[in-house]
């Protein structure tokens, strides 16, 4: 995995790990997990490697460098390392371009429904369907959602088209009968 393509987008937390059972690994990812809005905030990625060198961590900053290493995960001391770098609040930046870590996260799980998606037209309406007995506002939330990422979906395919027709169908119904 090439870590340059995060160069200017966000820092990244690199755990080395000789395996996926090793514990320290374990509790790394338990750690960034519980406390993943923090990381978010200060632009911070989790990324896993296989290296039989491991355990161990990287902080790896806005600029592609090493920052510090690790043995173990200690949040705070990451945070209070980030908050004091010197671009530890700056996503203004010009050179920064940082990536939306929030957009793909479930700071909620418990409240998450799962199996929603936009990849074809059944996926929408199996979501849809999914979604039906919760609150209304739910819905146009998940709806919205999944017709944003559908439509602006890099590798947009032709079967998240049709998706995008029932979402579309669905909003169209919605607006018509409470409007």
């Amino acid at each position: 995995m090439r870590l340059d393509k995060y160069k200017w987008k966000c820092r990244l937390l690199v755990i080395y790990t000789p395996n996926y059972k090793n514990k320290i690994y374990l509790k790394t990812k338990e750690v960034y997990q519980k406390e993943i809005k923090d990381f978010h905030k200060r632009s911070i990625k989790l990324i896993t490697k296989v290296d039989r060198n491991g355990p161990f961590l990287s902080l790896i900053g806005f600029d592609g460098k090493l920052k510090k290493k690790f043995l173990n995960i200690n949040h705070k001391t990451i945070f209070n390392l980030v908050d004091k770098m010197p671009m530890g609040g700056e996503v203004n930046n010009k050179k920064l371009k940082p990536l939306n870590l929030s957009l793909f996260s479930d700071y909620r799980p418990s409240t998450t429904t799962p199996g929603l998606g936009f990849k074809d037209k059944e996926k929408a309406i199996c979501t849809i369907k999914a979604i039906k007995n919760r609150p209304i506002k739910y819905q146009i939330n998940v709806i919205s959602t999944m017709l944003g990422r559908a439509k602006n979906h890099p590798n947009k395919t032709k079967n998240m088209n049709e998706a995008i027709k029932v979402f579309n169908k669905w909003i169209k119904e919605y607006k018509s009968n409470n409007l």
